[in-house]
């Protein structure tokens, strides 16, 4: 909660005591205190904007504006029932609003550990050698949108960027898709990132490092920030993309909007096709990494306009992705050379192809299976793809953890914990848990440092399941 939203609900706590009461006080102390509640009020406002949260308090400290300037006159003619009446009301109404507030608060991002400050800035990606499967319009080419976030020279007169940079629209489809009332996530296009738009690049490297995230089926480019700000400040260019039509929204421009298709992927218990779907939505992803990739090359180039000409380590390229995305991942690195390492949350790989999945990684993988993940159809390709790699692979899991942790769920409400949404690992010591195995893993395999190796003696929730 902040400052000023706890002053006014105690302001007007008080003022309740004082207004229905048998507390004797001089009526210009208790309007006194009812400005500087508005006052308070109005403050808040405008620093930290109007929160649905809270429209109850402000019903509230409008009703007790009321009953102050008809204070004489109510003592003389109100009875006891009509007070209690009123009391009742009031009290309710603060209540709510604290209730609201307490299930879907206003969290801060988690700070980065590294030392450099972090610029943003997003493009969209038109790949006409596709047409669109996922939209109505049959002669639609396939759009993503990727964000990348970097090492900045500086952040002093740039914008600081909220988390959701597509906002309100983002907001409310998750809302919809998660079955709560479209206005119930509204308070977190207010959420701020710890990131700049388009401040100028760092030049204290030639080069910097890049891993490529991808989110898993009904997610969005912004729910692994915590990941992606963490490496841009340790020195890494980090590339965020929003799968079309996977993403809960694709925000192109103002009226060009992808929502997420739920037919693009059934549920597996009505659909008997529900691996060919499955199939299909995994190479779409995969299909978008490789562009992604074709795109990097063409602003790397020396004769390209963008910040990022000739700061592309393309060479050393990782790849980070959850669930749908982790298996998009695998998909990729199984053929194309130009990827250096993957780590896959909860990847999943069971809708790859078999003749690919024995082939196995060249690369250095790393695979971080939740506890929830620890049985279920997916482990079978997953034990397959490790066997069969060349380079060692390893997969840990971590007990106590299901597979939304690996996204950033804890940004949402602490009830998510109470009814197993999430698990029993405290998020801050989880994304902690996380950043480090991340950062350590990309230290090792993109930079060649060998004092990042992962010790999981660290932590005992993560246990050593397989490598090869």
């Amino acid at each position: 909660m902040f400052i000023l939203e706890g002053i006014i609900f105690v302001l007007s706590i008080i003022l309740v005591g004082l207004i229905i009461g048998k507390i004797s006080i001089k009526l210009k102390y208790i309007v006194s205190l009812l400005s500087f509640t508005i006052l308070i009020l109005t403050l808040h406002i405008v620093i930290n904007d109007v929160r649905w949260q809270l429209y109850a308090l402000y019903v509230a400290v409008s009703v007790l504006g009321v009953l102050v300037y008809f204070k004489t006159f109510l003592n003389r003619v109100l009875k006891s029932y009509f007070k209690i009446t009123t009391l009742f009301i009031l009290i309710l109404l603060i209540v709510v609003s604290l209730v609201s507030v307490s299930v879907f608060p206003m969290y801060d991002l988690p700070v980065p550990n590294g030392d450099y400050l972090i610029g943003t800035e997003s493009f969209v990606i038109e790949d006409e050698s596709r047409i669109e499967m996922y939209s109505e319009n049959s002669d639609e080419f396939r759009k993503t949108k990727i964000q990348m976030w970097y090492p900045a020279e500086t952040i002093v007169g740039y914008e600081q960027a909220p988390w959701l940079e597509d906002g309100l629209v983002v907001a409310r489809a998750l809302s919809v898709d998660t079955g709560l009332p479209a206005f119930v996530l509204d308070h977190t296009e207010n959420i701020m990132s710890n990131s700049y738009f388009d401040a100028p690049i760092n030049n204290d490297l030639d080069e910097y490092p890049i891993v490529i995230i991808s989110h898993g089926w009904r997610g969005f480019r912004n729910l692994h920030t915590d990941f992606a700000e963490e490496l841009a400040s340790l020195g890494y260019i980090v590339v965020s993309i929003d799968h079309s039509y996977g993403s809960v929204a694709t925000v192109f421009e103002e009226e060009d909007i992808a929502f997420l298709n739920l037919d693009a992927l059934p549920e597996r218990e009505t659909t008997t096709d529900f691996l060919d779907y499955a199939n299909q939505l995994v190479y779409t992803y995969a299909s978008d990494i490789t562009v992604t990739l074709d795109y990097l090359e063409e602003i790397n180039d020396s004769g390209s306009s963008s910040r990022f000409s000739g700061k592309l380590d393309l060479d050393n390229i990782g790849l980070l992705g959850h669930s749908t995305g982790g298996g998009a991942d695998v998909a990729v690195a199984i053929n194309d050379t130009r990827i250096s390492s993957l780590l896959g949350l909860d990847a999943w790989v069971e809708p790859i192809e078999e003749l690919e999945i024995n082939k196995g990684l060249s690369i250095p993988s790393l695979f971080l299976r939740s506890g929830a993940w620890e049985t279920g159809y997916n482990n079978t390709d997953l034990y397959q793809l490790i066997e069969s790699s060349e380079y060692p692979s390893t997969l840990y899991q971590i007990d106590g953890i299901t597979h939304y942790d690996f996204a950033m769920v804890y940004m949402y409400s602490p009830l998510t914990k109470a009814i197993g949404f999430t698990g029993d690992i405290e998020s801050e010591e989880l994304t902690m848990m996380l950043k480090s195995m991340i950062t350590d893993f990309f230290d090792e395999t993109l930079r060649d440092n060998p004092n990042s190796e992962i010790d999981i003696d660290e932590w005992g929730e993560v246990r050593l399941i397989a490598t090869d």
